[in-house]
């Protein structure tokens, strides 16, 4: 149990007492600075979803008060603590380290969020659809590329200037 300290232990002087405790360090600060949410997606995330909601749809203006902006980003980022910790204890009680996408669905079944499952699974199932679009489009393109390097090297073999310069000998 920690101690108490009192005035008798720790004579201070009177400067000493009034002063402000001192700033956090700087690696707490820069901890504290990468848990925060870009405010510029808050915002946007926000405004887009208050926008569609009020029916003006992506051109109606709705304004976001800065303290509500914070509370936002401040919530969502609870939120994703809270949901990250129980897809890790998901993960656990399957014997595995590393997260997976049904972890997280499990999460937010087991957190009462289960109305959000099945959107998030559809999301996630064109997020991979799309994703594999572009890695085989990425494949199609390396591909032809090979194949262009290999068409490049072969007929510099057959057009061998040695060979050129033995037809002239004839």
């Amino acid at each position: 149990m920690p101690r108490k300290a009192t005035k008798e232990a720790e004579p201070q002087p009177a400067a000493a007492a009034q002063e402000e405790p001192a700033p956090a360090p700087a690696a707490a600060m820069a901890e504290a600075e990468v848990e925060e949410l870009p405010k510029a997606i808050v915002r946007r995330l926000v405004k887009d979803k208050l926008a569609h909601v009020a029916g003006g749809g992506e051109g109606a203006e709705v304004i976001v008060n800065k303290d509500a902006m914070a509370a936002f980003a401040e919530s969502a980022r609870i939120f994703i603590h809270y949901l990250s910790a129980t897809a890790n204890d998901m993960c656990k009680e399957s014997k595995r380290q590393t997260i997976n996408a049904d972890d997280v669905l499990k999460a937010l079944d087991e957190m009462e969020f289960s109305e959000f499952v099945e959107p998030l699974r559809i999301s996630l199932q064109e997020f991979r659809n799309k994703n594999a679009d572009k890695r085989s489009e990425a494949n199609k393109k390396q591909k032809e590329k090979r194949r262009k390097l290999n068409e490049e090297s072969l007929p510099q073999k057959e057009n061998d200037p040695a060979d050129d310069a033995e037809e002239n000998d004839d």
